[in-house]
């Protein structure tokens, strides 16, 4: 019996969507912008979040050692560097390492190869490659190691400040999150009055229906079932046309986007841009708006 019911209940919500098929699609179609809204605000936000943390990456102090400076003396210095909290992580490479890399990258080169072959000593130098735990502590650590203490053994610091590239970006971030909650939160009123005033013709439809179900003794919850079957094919339904809009771009746009921001990034193996997270995050969203005014409709207009 309880499943006969729930069937029944299931096929009376489908028959109360049919019916008002005008207004079931008009219902459709508002919570489906609201769900592009939502889905293109969140890709915007994650690639711009994604971009800051690409550049912030980036960004590292390059101190070059003078040719011949002893090893134990930049091991020295290297551990005092390491002292300081402001420094997260220092990479060490040799004057060897260096030249080995290099004639590693120009393996191809034979006019290169040619000359690092008649070399009689190693032209380059020892270098540190430090990070900061914070953006703004890398131009105070670039000025130390510019200082009177490490002059006499420091030929070159190298610092590429991209902070003004973050601080636009970050900028950008925040007018999308104010922007875009903004603009998300109207659109999700207006679907929540186009489903509840949708809810509530379909509830005066059916009143001498729901009269004669509460006189034979049909259970709050027979009677309401229909309704929040009917407001839950509109969260199916949007979330089904979102998604499919949303196909090229995670096939088309995105793998191009985020190959410019970092060749690395897979876009269909991070779960940043898992197509799938962002479909049942669209079609929590849709449910969350349906279920909300089918319940603000069937507590002001059914009386059971």
């Amino acid at each position: 019996m309880e499943s006969m019911s729930f069937f029944r209940i299931i096929k009376t919500g489908f028959v109360n969507f049919w019916r008002n098929l005008w207004l079931s699609a008009a219902a459709t179609m508002v919570m489906t912008i609201t769900l592009v809204i939502f889905a293109v605000l969140f890709l915007m936000f994650a690639l711009t979040s994604y971009s800051i943390k690409t550049i912030q990456n980036t960004v590292d102090i390059s101190a070059y050692f003078k040719v011949g400076l002893d090893e134990s003396q930049i091991m020295k210095i290297k551990n005092d560097l390491q002292n300081d909290p402001r420094i997260k992580q220092i990479v060490y490479t040799s004057q060897q390492q260096a030249f080995d890399e290099f004639k590693a990258r120009h393996a191809n080169d034979p006019l290169i190869q040619e000359s690092l072959n008649e070399l009689t000593e190693n032209p380059l130098p020892a270098t540190l490659n430090i990070k900061t735990y914070k953006l703004e502590d890398y131009p105070g650590v670039a000025q130390e190691l510019e200082g009177a203490n490490y002059k006499d053994f420091i030929s070159k610091v190298n610092f590429e400040d991209n902070r003004v590239v973050i601080d636009r970006l970050g900028k950008i971030l925040r007018f999308i999150i104010t922007f875009g909650a903004a603009l998300v939160a109207v659109f999700s009123i207006i679907a929540i009055l186009v489903i509840f005033n949708t809810i509530t013709l379909t509830i005066y439809n059916r009143k001498e229906e729901v009269e004669i179900m509460r006189l034979v003794g049909a259970t709050n919850w027979y009677i309401r079932g229909p309704f929040l079957t009917e407001s839950l094919l509109y969260a199916i339904g949007s979330t089904v046309i979102t998604s499919l809009l949303f196909i090229p771009i995670f096939t088309q746009v995105l793998p191009k986007i985020t190959a410019y921001v970092n060749p690395q990034l897979n876009v269909f193996h991070t779960n940043l841009f898992n197509y799938w997270f962002l479909v049942l995050m669209l079609f929590v969203v849709a449910l969350l708006l349906a279920v909300i005014s089918t319940l603000l409709a069937i507590g002001k207009y059914l009386k059971i």
